[in-house]
């Protein structure tokens, strides 16, 4: 009640779907103008259109099931409230699995948001309750795995119940099938230089149909920016667009505008060869892996006296023929060579506050990638080596347990190699040695000479 009443101001006309006398009265005394509906259904009704619309009891699944359009359409700048028990909590999915429980009736959190954005709302504000760790008895450590898991791939999960806010917003549509959006970030202080050379290189990739989304914190200036892409457009056929937004909301917003079903996200001071995306793309398409990556390379420059920085050396990420986890983390700039099938990783949160950094290791612990092994195919040419990304405590990795037993077969068959090959190098040397005289001898009286002085 007391969020309901705070949005609540004189004269605001609110419209009560479902049963609560309490509520209404107290909206009434506030100097509000109250239109009740016993639910569950909404209904414009005669009179102004409400600003406020509280959704109580069964009101709230019809409503957000079945009545959402119709409020949009008629309610067009009415702000939503309502609570909601959260079927989808890790304690209902768990509990339902070991068949302790039933399956919870009613909507998750992560169904209701999606809801929400296809008609058009956004969540403005958000209260829960965390998800109790209990409520299952499977052996704690499996519990616990099981409860990671899960929130890897949806962190609504860990909502028990909550109470929204929702205010009208733009409609987010489905994904367009085969379009590869590319996210330009482009930082404060960045060379115009560098990137007229990372859009240049965009407007000649082969990949089609190609969108290129210039992402920006507020304050930045893109005029060159804008004007290289309206420069090089002859050179490719792609789609263009400007986000703005603070940097802690950048990734996200940049994410929600994206159209495609592909997405890739390029810092502005890098640069992909024409057949980057194609072959990344391709591989998606040809394969059931959600995310592919591409080798790279990092760019090392160097500057002299008075004169401007230049490329001294492109070095290969060293990843080996098989790609490992702990590359991902390792190396958190490999964010700049993958692409992302977004239909493949359900509520998968692509853009979190702190950044990209580990989101390659974050879906590598989800989805085994597909790497393309072959020639590097763009470079990362952002400031030196990076510390490794710091990976959330408790993150579990999905493996089969063949995979596991290839890693550490591979692992002890390296160790038995190197080993061979120490062995091989002193048999070489030993032999080196015995075919000249008078280093043996003399090694062998130092040797003789060690040894009785130790024991003096």
């Amino acid at each position: 009640m007391e969020l309901v009443l705070s949005r609540a101001h004189a004269g605001v006309a609110v419209c009560l779907v479902g049963a609560s006398p309490a509520l209404a009265e107290a909206l009434r005394a506030r100097g509000g103008s109250v239109r009740e509906l016993p639910g569950p259904e909404w209904k414009r009704g005669k009179g102004p259109a409400p600003t406020l619309v509280v959704l109580e009891g069964d009101a709230v699944e019809r409503v957000l099931e079945e009545g959402l359009e119709a409020l949009r359409r008629e309610a067009p700048g009415a702000e939503l409230v309502f609570s909601l028990r959260n079927a989808g909590s890790a304690r209902a999915l768990m509990g339902a699995l070991t068949g302790e429980a039933p399956v919870r009736a009613g909507l998750s959190e992560q169904r209701m948001l999606r809801l929400l954005a296809e008609v058009g709302y956004r969540v403005a504000h958000r209260e829960v309750v965390p998800c109790a760790s209990g409520g299952t008895a499977l052996a704690e450590d499996t519990a616990q795995a099981l409860r990671a898991l899960l929130a890897q791939l949806s962190p609504s999960t860990q909502v028990e119940e909550g109470l929204y806010v929702a205010v009208p917003d733009g409609p987010v549509r489905a994904p367009v099938a085969g379009l590869l959006s590319v996210v330009v970030t482009v930082e404060p202080g960045t060379q115009d230089a560098a990137l007229d050379e990372a859009l240049f290189a965009l407007a000649c990739q082969e990949q089609q149909p190609l969108e290129l989304l210039l992402a920006a914190p507020e304050g930045v200036d893109l005029s060159a920016a804008e004007a290289a892409l309206e420069r090089y457009g002859r050179l490719g056929s792609f789609q263009a667009r400007t986000v703005r937004a603070p940097s802690g909301a950048l990734y996200a917003e940049a994410v929600r505008e994206a159209r495609g079903q592909y997405l890739a996200f390029v810092d502005a001071r890098c640069v992909v060869y024409p057949r980057h995306f194609v072959e990344l793309v391709r591989a998606l398409q040809t394969g059931r892996e959600a995310w592919a990556l591409a080798r790279a390379f990092r760019t090392e420059w160097a500057s002299g006296e008075g004169t401007p920085p230049y490329v001294r050396a492109k070095v290969p990420f060293p990843l080996g023929e098989r790609l490992e986890v702990e590359h991902l983390v390792i190396h958190p700039e490999l964010v700049h060579a993958m692409v992302i099938d977004r239909s493949r990783i359900g509520p998968f949160p692509v853009a979190m506050e702190s950044g990209l950094g580990d989101l390659p290791a974050r879906m590598g612990a989800l989805f085994p990638p597909v790497f393309l092994g072959g020639i590097a195919s763009c470079e990362v040419r952002g400031p030196r080596e990076p510390p490794a990304v710091a990976v959330a405590p408790g993150t579990w990795l999905v493996r089969p347990l063949d995979a596991w037993v290839d890693v550490v077969a591979r692992i002890r068959e390296e160790t038995l190699q190197a080993r061979e090959f120490r062995h091989r190098v002193v048999d070489m040397l030993n032999a080196r040695v015995h075919g000249i005289p008078w280093v043996h001898g003399t090694l062998k009286a130092l040797a003789n000479r060690l040894k009785s002085g130790s024991g003096r």
